[in-house]
């Protein structure tokens, strides 16, 4: 832990205020880990820490003691865990994901609960492709705020384009189709290139 708050300190340090920096823990801290952690961060000008403990009681405990923000990602998994978290104040940022969520509709109610209690959002993301992304900021678009912004950077980790008009990405903003449904198109010919079981087959031809 000392040597992963030493590299993100040099980190802010080199950056200056010409970038924020966040820390995804993934989980992977005690809480009294956290303790250390989190103060070290806070003194090293690192603004947010993403889901330092495992559970909603022990991000609650640490929520406010120090001078970072917390936001719960594992943590949500539906509406349900997101009004348990709202209930004992767990997160001052809840990152919102259409699967982890359960579906659109879901991600619409935990943001909808977050934004009762108080609680800042963020877009998150599994690395969607182009689909999912695509979904993602459809719902995303319908949030009263986003005050924490969004990542929904995974076309922009692919080699492959499955759309007949790819998504457009500009100065950091992904444009939010207004054509009909999520507003794209699937490029035919690729989505058969790509087609599994269309492989398998042509293998056992082969034998």
């Amino acid at each position: 832990m000392a040597d992963d708050v030493a590299h993100v300190a040099a980190i802010k340090k080199a950056l200056g205020d010409r970038a924020a920096v966040r820390v995804d823990v993934n989980m992977a801290w005690s809480e009294l880990q956290a303790q250390h952690g989190l103060a070290a961060l806070a003194d090293a000008g690192c603004e947010l820490a993403e889901q330092p403990v495992a559970t909603a009681e022990a991000l609650a405990r640490l929520k406010g003691r120090y001078p970072i923000a917390i936001m719960a990602d594992e943590s949500l998994t539906g509406p349900a865990s997101a009004f348990a978290l709202a209930r004992v104040a767990g997160a001052d940022v809840f990152a919102v994901k259409i699967e982890q969520s359960g579906g659109l509709r879901a991600a619409q109610q935990v943001a909808a609960i977050a934004d009762a209690a108080g609680i800042a959002l963020y877009g998150g993301t599994m690395l969607e492709g182009a689909v999912g992304t695509v979904a993602s900021a459809h719902v995303f678009a319908t949030f009263r705020d986003l005050q924490w912004g969004t990542e929904l950077f995974g076309p922009l980790l692919l080699t492959e384009e499955i759309l007949a008009q790819p998504l457009q990405y500009q100065d950091f903003q992904l444009a939010v189709p207004t054509a009909p449904g999520l507003g794209i198109a699937l490029d035919e010919d690729r989505v058969q290139f790509f087609r599994r079981d269309k492989k398998r087959s042509a293998a056992v031809a082969a034998h």
